[in-house]
């Protein structure tokens, strides 16, 4: 007898998907099924511009603050255009920056034979060590936001928070020249007017106070435009109107301000929406991320517990 044929099966090995294919296979299964993670997409799309106004710094002290979280969040691609107006203040200095001898790792510059603080944001901070350290001494073209601390019985003092630096100049203004859209109006702190840089209706603010920036201007104009004022012993609805400008100024060390130049855009009382300054209040803590709302607690929350009590006191 002839043995009987051996069958032999052959086992399929499991592959083991590719990569690559899946990952696209997913990306095209998001992009045609709207659905699928919304928040993902929204976020990407929602990211806030790349420059946004600049926050304001007061304090009492001397000395201006060091930067925070609060002063991180200001993007810094200051060339970006919208159709909308939005606040900002930005500027380009050509100097030569000098690092503090008495205190290491604080730097200042030099303009009209006044001495004005540095700032550097933490995350441009040891990009910035570095160029220091491999060029010193070199002049360098630096966008800045004007900041100004303003101290109660005192000159407001004008500092720089440094945005991004280049050995020539890549922007639009001379130096020198700064650009504001802002509010043309008076505050308690100064007798002169200032431009008021509040923070864009987007903006992001980890502490939740979004703090504005007064910084000092000298302008006249000729038409109809004029600095607010405001007057607690008029009503509301008799205040006079308030400008929002759009132009240019000339920093002026030897006042400490800044002159008007010329307009971008003509005066305006349509005034961009912007996140309104949240004040703080002793003894209560503001919610962050919010416009002055401060999270109270529920009374159902508070009545719960009372009503498993006499529950537990009946049994």
């Amino acid at each position: 007898m002839s043995p009987k044929p051996q069958i032999r099966s052959l086992k399929k090995k499991p592959t083991s998907p590719d990569q690559t294919t899946v990952s696209v296979a997913t990306e095209e299964t998001i992009e045609d099924n709207p659905t699928v993670a919304p928040k993902q997409k929204q976020k990407s799309l929602t990211r806030p511009p790349e420059e946004t106004a600049p926050t304001t710094v007061e304090g009492n002290g001397d000395t201006p603050p060091t930067l925070d979280s609060e002063n991180n969040t200001e993007p810094t691609n200051d060339e970006l255009e919208t159709d909308k107006p939005i606040f900002q203040a930005i500027g380009t200095i050509n100097t030569k920056p000098e690092e503090d001898s008495t205190e290491e790792g604080k730097f200042f510059l030099r303009l009209g034979g006044k001495r004005y603080s540095l700032f550097i944001a933490g995350y441009r901070y040891q990009a910035w060590l570095k160029q220091m350290a491999s060029h010193p001494g070199e002049s360098l073209y630096l966008r800045v936001y004007p900041k100004c601390l303003m101290i109660p019985r005192k000159p407001p003092r004008i500092y720089f928070q440094v945005a991004t630096w280049e050995p020539e100049n890549v922007w639009e203004e001379e130096p020198g020249i700064f650009k504001f859209r802002g509010l043309w109006q008076f505050v308690p702190q100064v007798r002169t007017p200032v431009m008021s840089i509040y923070r864009n209706h987007n903006a992001i603010d980890p502490k939740g106070k979004f703090k504005a920036t007064h910084i000092p201007v000298l302008m006249r104009r000729d038409d109809e435009s004029a600095p607010f004022r405001f007057n607690p012993k008029i009503a509301k609805e008799d205040l006079p109107p308030r400008w929002f400008i759009q132009g240019l100024f000339k920093f002026i060390p030897s006042r400490d301000s800044f002159g008007f130049s010329k307009d971008l855009e003509p005066p305006t009382k349509e005034i961009p929406w912007y996140k309104k300054p949240v004040k703080e209040v002793p003894g209560k803590m503001n919610e962050k991320g919010t416009e002055n709302k401060s999270e109270k607690s529920s009374p159902k929350k508070l009545e719960k517990p009372q009503k498993k009590a006499k529950e537990n006191d009946n049994d």
